[in-house]
């Protein structure tokens, strides 16, 4: 088992009263309802029954004030010699942190965090302050032994022995495990358990929502610590609380921090911190993904425990366009290397043209097209820039499988976009190009930086519950369940000229789309 990294900065000094107060304040709902403003005109244009049918929805607000995501930018690369334009989607959080201010770490995920819980960016020390406030709930996950309750609902002792008895589970189960032993044990002692409802005080959910939040990201390390353990419970319990959650090891620990080592088995260097939490802070963004409506409905429905409200988003990952794709990649990446030289492009292209390539297309965009125009989702050029440039500084060091891996990831994004595929009988047409989502660039950079294949959806449950938190504080206002949610237009960001996301995307496109290998020191 690794030796836990040196602590983390301590946050800056907030007092506690001004604490109270930041965290008591909840943004004004947003004002616009284009439901409303049709229902009104329709009654004006003497349409009773066009506002008869637009009453249905009344009752749902129709606006998010906390993100926006419009098509932004537009920006050309070469396909096999031929220009094909990429219409790029833009990310801002409450209109005032935008996904280049996170690409050129002037935002960092904390403040992203900050934005949107208050819909302002923090002043000097509020962003830190936050930090500090799940790092403490983080290292008091488990109280002050092997065999004492903390937060997270079971004892190390307990985590370890189920752990050691499945390994394979991944640390999304030892979660789930922690929060039902959790659940179970307040209602055995006749214990009220936290929950969301209109009548607590704002301050008092958000200060909950945390953590029970940093409690279960303590579980998720503490399992993927376990799960490279042997010998008994009692010991590798031990060992670990001596390592990380033992009163003397978690002074000033980082729950990030402590993360980023648990998914690389070793201390994290600090450019490889940088990797993995600007790949986080992006993915605090909201969208109408199926984790942040699940967050929302658990939310509208008052859900009877904090706990429950992360474990039911977190579940709603477990699907074929999340968690589920990540591990399809892996699952399609180890048929296809068995396979013969030869056989490989075919492979592929019968992903694609049968609708079963993992990590690629897109349920909200038009990711996919035979025109000389298609959508493309920012975020595998994000991730996947600052992976390529270690690679190039020599801060990250490939072996021989995990470069004939990306050889083939290269290879599928070559054959699904570059080249794309030409369906028989449409021989005459353009070919279907796919562009990737999300999961090609996350997974991509947990490969190349070793992050054993059942861990690699940890990142984005504990990134993502910070944005699951937004949701929540937002849907105690206004009942929001629908899948999309427009968004309030003063959040929406305008073209600007800033080419600092297209260039990106172009620079890894190239890189990509060359015969060279592209994970390849340059």
């Amino acid at each position: 088992m690794t030796s836990p990294s040196p602590a983390s900065p301590a946050a800056p000094s907030v007092g506690l009263r001004a604490l109270r107060a930041a965290l008591a304040v909840v943004p004004a709902a947003p004002k616009f309802n284009p439901v409303a403003d049709a229902i009104a005109k329709a009654t004006a244009l003497n349409e009773p029954g066009i506002a008869s049918t637009l009453q249905s929805f009344a009752s749902m607000p129709a606006s998010t004030g906390i993100l926006a995501n419009p098509p932004l930018y537009e920006t050309p690369v070469v396909c096999g010699g031929k220009e094909v334009r990429l219409k790029v989607r833009g990310f801002a959080i409450r209109g005032m942190v935008h996904e280049s201010d996170i690409v050129r770490r002037s935002a960092s995920a904390w403040d992203v965090v900050f934005a949107g819980l208050f819909a302002r960016k923090p002043a000097a020390g509020e962003s830190g302050f936050l930090r500090a406030i799940v790092d403490r709930a983080f290292g008091r996950a488990f109280g002050d032994g092997t065999k004492t309750l903390g937060a997270a609902g079971v004892t190390l002792e307990e985590l370890a022995a189920f752990v050691l008895a499945s390994p394979k589970g991944g640390p999304e189960v030892a979660i789930q495990f922690a929060a039902c032993h959790r659940k179970a044990r307040l209602l055995a002692h006749g214990r009220s358990i936290p929950s969301i409802n209109d009548d607590r005080r704002a301050g008092h959910l958000l200060l909950d929502f945390f953590q029970v939040h940093a409690a279960y990201i303590a579980v998720g390390v503490a399992a993927i610590h376990l799960s490279r353990a042997s010998g008994s419970p009692a010991a590798a319990a031990t060992d670990l609380s001596n390592r990380l959650f033992g009163r003397a090891a978690r002074q000033g620990r980082s729950a990030l921090g402590s993360v980023y080592d648990a998914l690389l088995g070793r201390a994290t260097p600090p450019a490889l911190a940088d990797v993995l939490e600007g790949m986080g802070a992006i993915q605090i963004h909201h969208g109408s993904a199926g984790s942040n409506m699940v967050a929302r409905y658990l939310t509208t429905l008052h859900v009877p425990a904090v706990a429950d409200f992360f474990v039911g988003a977190h579940i709603a990952l477990d699907c074929d366009r999340h968690f589920g794709a990540i591990h399809d990649m892996t699952r399609f990446l180890e048929r296809i290397e068995r396979l013969p030289a030869g056989e490989v492009d075919a492979a592929i292209r019968a992903a694609v043209l049968h609708g079963g390539l993992p990590t690629f297309g897109h349920p909200e965009i038009s990711a996919a097209g035979r025109g000389k125009t298609v959508e493309q989702d920012p975020r595998p050029a994000i991730y996947l820039a600052p992976l390529l440039a270690a690679i190039d500084t020599g801060t990250v060091a490939l072996d021989a499988h995990r470069r004939a891996r990306l050889r083939l990831l290269q290879r599928i994004y070559q054959v699904a976009f570059v080249e794309g595929v030409v369906k028989p009988g449409r021989e005459t047409e353009d070919p279907l190009r796919l562009t990737p989502n999300t999961d090609f660039g996350a997974w991509g950079v947990q490969e190349a930086l070793g992050v054993a294949e059942v861990h690699r959806t940890f990142l984005t449950y504990c990134f993502r519950g910070f944005g699951w938190v937004m949701d929540a504080r937002e849907q105690l206002q206004q009942k929001i369940i629908r899948p999309v949610i427009p968004p309030e237009p003063s959040i929406v960001p305008k073209p600007d000229g800033d080419d600092t996301i297209p260039a990106m995307i172009r620079s890894v496109h190239d890189r990509l789309a060359a015969s060279a290998e592209a994970f390849a020191k340059r």
